[in-house]
């Protein structure tokens, strides 16, 4: 088949196109031979035009020995030290790959007189083609392909976020359209005249448009950091720029960035899972030793995977457990029913948090007032939460949702609430002396008052009032405070028999009964769900609560009941957190993690000593580039994803290159 392909006709731009082709085929999409599937094809034809140019003009140099070195170490190290002895598995195989075809396409370009960045500039297709993918707003097989559809939206953009043909996810195809954007820059600052520059070369300009667009649309916080790491360095080394340009350009970087997150906070301050995910990572790194090439989601995320059904985890993670993998449960992590608790619960609201204003929720339980464990982390979406104003009362449970479809509810009595709004504190002891004093009782969904003789006698104890059947009647409390743009606390003495299984309201200002003239809106409400704490709010009466903030992450932690105490335990996996655990990661430190850590240091510190051998303005391009893709790594596995890894690894065997030639 290679016999009728011309390898004298070869060049940097072909190889180029054929590593930017094989983005635009989506994946799994062919024959599906041992994991190799059609987008897989440019490439593999590539390697073998590669190898057969090899062995035709064969000549063994310094680059040669010191890169085979490399790959033969590499396979023998990472195919014997490792808990799951597998010689050849597809993870492995992928990386000996690109390795090899990295290499080898350094060594044809080397030889031929192309420069390596002629590869990158071909990009242009990717970016055409992903412009197509958001007019037409197509969606592709899967979660995170083609255009995902999602409430993410700014201005008059679309609702919705790009994900690209490559299968990665918008990550990988946001660090592709830094990398174009990257190169298009780089030809306007190396011109003499940059501004005339831009008018001269329509091409390049209108691409750097297409984009710049296509970047904004994955709403990549990593590639919108990798962006701007990229671009300070490329400044940095440009000679053509004065250093007073330099300064005004990096104020207006500056100014710009400061501007985006005034007007989009919440797309770089946006709670994220990735600090816990690497400290899960963490914790199962061992310096020579690794789980193996591939297992890496199986062993780190074993505790939350387990329990599934062996066919979801094959259909989804191409792995099984064996029945000795099944660890003995600890006495903590199941939650004990029919045990009495008796303790406090706290919802925190903060308005606004930091120099850049975010609201934050969290949430904490105490077994005696004094120490306050948090449930979870801080939950924000990176923007300042304007709570829709309501003078009607606030509630104890639902005024109408105090029951879950599968017939659980809040079983147990309510004591004491305590309302702290800024600097005024407020507390309501709820028994029976209390009751219309500081207190009213209505009958569910309804605005009447509760009445003992037609509707039966209120259960009062020593622990407060009975909430066994919270659809009777609900607990109304006085609303003396405006708490739409206010720091709050919200803190409930209870007494529980058992945690409540489906999704009960806890506490919310939405009963909708108003105590002026003044028009009343449902607001917000602090719910349990299956033991995870929420807070739900509206922004608009007629979407509901479809806004929340908590337990919706492997961070998020779960109330139980321990010893007739509160404690909390690890929140319990599901499927909507797929993306979360395959993508949400460092790169190095899951390498480190699969392979040891030792090679990972290795790697890392010879990176950085070549990147050190470059720094020259010869290189200028290499290193910007490899500087961007060096810091998305850091929060997302590009390491990992098949169309970058080549992109990546190219830029250190052309640096080896460069220092083992004397070049």
């Amino acid at each position: 088949m290679l016999d009728g392909i011309k390898l004298q006709n070869l060049n940097a731009k072909k190889i180029g196109l054929a590593i930017s082709i094989s983005m635009l085929i989506p994946p799994n999409f062919g024959f599906n031979i041992f994991g190799i599937n059609l987008e897989d094809l440019p490439l593999i034809i590539l390697f073998f035009l590669l190898v057969q140019n090899k062995i035709k003009n064969l000549e063994v140099t310094n680059f040669d020995k010191y890169s085979v070195f490399f790959i033969l170490f590499f396979t023998i190290y990472s195919s014997s030290f490792n808990k799951n002895f597998d010689l050849i598995n597809q993870t492995n195989l992928r990386f000996y790959f690109y390795f090899t075809i990295s290499y080898l396409i350094v060594d044809y370009t080397r030889n031929s007189n192309f420069k390596v960045i002629e590869i990158f500039d071909q990009l242009w297709i990717v970016m055409l083609a992903n412009l197509l993918l958001i007019i037409l707003k197509i969606q592709l097989p899967g979660t995170i392909d083609g255009w995902i559809l999602s409430n993410n939206s700014f201005f008059l953009f679309p609702t919705g976020r790009l994900g690209g043909f490559q299968g990665g996810g918008p990550n990988v195809i946001g660090i592709i359209c830094v990398l174009y954007s990257l190169v298009c820059l780089s030809k306007i600052m190396s011109s003499k005249s940059k501004l005339q520059y831009l008018f001269v070369n329509k091409f390049n300009s209108v691409l750097l448009i297409i984009s710049f667009l296509n970047l904004f649309l994955t709403y990549s916080r990593g590639s919108y950091i990798a962006l701007v790491i990229g671009f300070l360095v490329l400044i940095t080394l440009e000679d053509s720029i004065s250093k007073n340009r330099k300064y005004i350009l990096l104020l207006s970087l500056s100014s710009l960035i400061l501007i985006g997150l005034f007007l989009a906070p919440s797309i770089l301050l946006k709670q994220s899972n990735r600090s816990y995910l690497s400290s899960l990572a963490i914790n199962n790194l061992e310096l020579f030793k690794g789980t193996g090439g591939g297992f890496y989601i199986k062993e780190v995320y074993k505790d939350y995977l387990i329990s599934f059904d062996e066919q979801f985890l094959i259909e989804n993670y191409n792995f099984s457990y064996k029945d000795e993998d099944t660890p003995l449960h600890d006495d903590k992590n199941l939650e004990i029913s029919n045990e009495y608790v008796e303790g406090y619960l706290k919802l925190k609201f903060v308005y606004k948090k930091g120099f850049f204003p975010r609201s934050v929720v969290s949430f904490f339980y105490s077994n005696n007032e004094n120490e306050w464990n948090q449930i979870g982390g801080n939950f924000s979406i990176g923007t300042v939460i304007d709570l829709i104003q309501n003078d009607s009362y606030f509630e104890v449970g639902g005024w109408a949702d105090g029951q879950s479809p599968d017939d659980s509810y809040l079983d147990g009595f309510i004591n004491e609430v305590e309302i702290n709004i800024s600097d005024n504190k407020s507390k309501y002891v709820i028994n029976e002396v209390n009751r219309d004093l500081e207190y009213n009782v209505f009958l569910s969904s309804s605005d009447n008052f509760y009445n003992n003789k037609n509707d039966g006698p209120l259960d009062y104890e020593e622990k407060g009032l009975k909430l066994l059947r919270p659809r009777s009647y609900w607990v109304a409390l006085p609303n003396k405070n405006d708490i739409s743009r206010s720091d709050f606390e919200i803190i409930l003495k209870l007494s529980l028999n058992d945690i409540p299984k489906g999704n009960e309201t806890l506490f919310s200002q939405s009963s909708i009964i108003n105590n002026t003239e003044k028009t009343n809106d449902q607001s917000w409400k602090w719910s349990i769900v299956d033991g995870r704490m929420f807070f739900f709010w509206i922004e608009n009466v007629d979407d509901g609560y479809v806004n929340y903030l908590g337990g919706q992450s492997l961070r998020s932690e779960k109330l139980i009941i321990n010893d007739q105490q509160f404690d909390k335990t690890d929140s319990e996996f599901t499927i909507s957190q797929y993306d979360e655990i395959t993508t949400s990661h460092n790169g190095f430190l899951t390498m480190a993690v699969e392979y040891g850590a030792a090679i990972v240091i290795l790697i890392v510190s010879s990176l950085i000593f070549l990147i050190y051998k470059n720094l020259n303005k010869e290189n200028k391009v290499q290193l910007v580039l490899i500087a961007s893709m060096a810091s998305q790594n850091l929060t997302n596995d590009l390491i990992y994803a098949p169309d970058v890894a080549i992109l990546f690894w190219i830029i250190p065997f052309c640096f080896l290159s460069n220092v083992v030639m004397n070049r």
